[in-house]
């Protein structure tokens, strides 16, 4: 295992979007530990050598935002002594932009089939509806609030949270924590933007197997667009956020219900 020189990229042979949270400093001028909160694209590929690096890092929780299909046709390889979540805020719009070979053909023909009725979307404001729906709707509050409290379960927990790609399911998740943590809404929508770089070779290698099954450059603009990391979209989470009640870490603690006393613990686990 080779770490990149960035501080958060955590380069394995099985991954593309493997990251570090810790090293970021809250608002109240602590850090996040290293070695303890990771995000990522998903772990069906993982290697020996990974899964040994994860055993050797004490890995304790995973937490999978992907939907039942998703875990069906890529199960993440199994790390001794983890406890695995099955959370899927089951989301199409994040699902379609992640999808994987043996749902590709099956994927364009329906996307072919909303060209044709007119209702596909190429302004990209799906992602930024989705990302809305996951602050505003009450079974996806509760799921995210059950993450939170996973993450104050035990004092020497590791946890990674993942999706397929590690963008927007697990973007949101990791925003959550972070602001939970104290992190500044600059320091989130940054680390938010981090998967851009990351997904860039397999987003190119994506759209080059879609192209075997479709040459229509509207489905294939839908599709680079659906791929694409775009500020706007956490962005949307967050002012949805402020609208509902008035800061990030406010709507942490009234709408989600993770209150000032679970957050101070969250806080004296993961932060020096």
């Amino acid at each position: 295992m080779i770490e990149q020189n960035n501080t958060h990229f955590i380069s394995l042979q099985g991954t593309f979007n493997t990251r570090d949270l810790g090293g970021y400093r809250t608002q109240s001028g602590k850090y996040i530990k290293k070695n303890r909160l990771f995000r990522s694209d998903d772990l069906y590929k993982l290697t020996a050598s990974d899964i040994k690096w994860f055993e050797n890092l004490g890995l304790t929780t995973v937490i999978d935002f992907r939907n039942f299909n998703e875990r069906k046709n890529r199960p993440d390889r199994i790390i001794k002594g983890v406890k695995y979540y099955d959370l899927s805020p089951d989301d199409e719009t994040a699902a379609l932009a992640s999808a994987d070979l043996k749902s590709d053909k099956r994927k364009i023909d329906k996307l072919i089939e909303q060209k044709k009725q007119n209702k596909l979307d190429l302004t990209g404001d799906g992602l930024k509806e989705s990302m809305v729906r996951f602050v505003r709707d009450s079974e996806t509050q509760k799921l995210y609030r059950q993450v939170l409290e996973i993450h104050i379960k035990d004092n020497d927990s590791v946890i990674l949270q993942h999706c397929r790609g590690g963008k927007d399911r697990t973007g949101y998740g990791s925003a959550l924590v972070l602001f939970a943590l104290g992190v500044s809404e600059d320091d989130v929508v940054s680390d938010y933007m981090l998967t851009a770089k990351y997904n860039a070779d397999r987003n190119r290698r994506r759209m080059d197997e879609y192209k075997q099954y479709t040459e229509d450059p509207v489905v294939l603009k839908y599709l680079s667009n659906a791929m694409s990391t775009r500020k706007e979209v956490i962005e949307a989470g967050i002012t949805e956020m402020k609208k509902i009640s008035g800061s990030p870490i406010q709507y942490i603690e009234n709408e989600l219900g993770f209150d000032k006393d679970k957050i101070n613990l969250l806080r004296s686990i993961y932060l020096n």
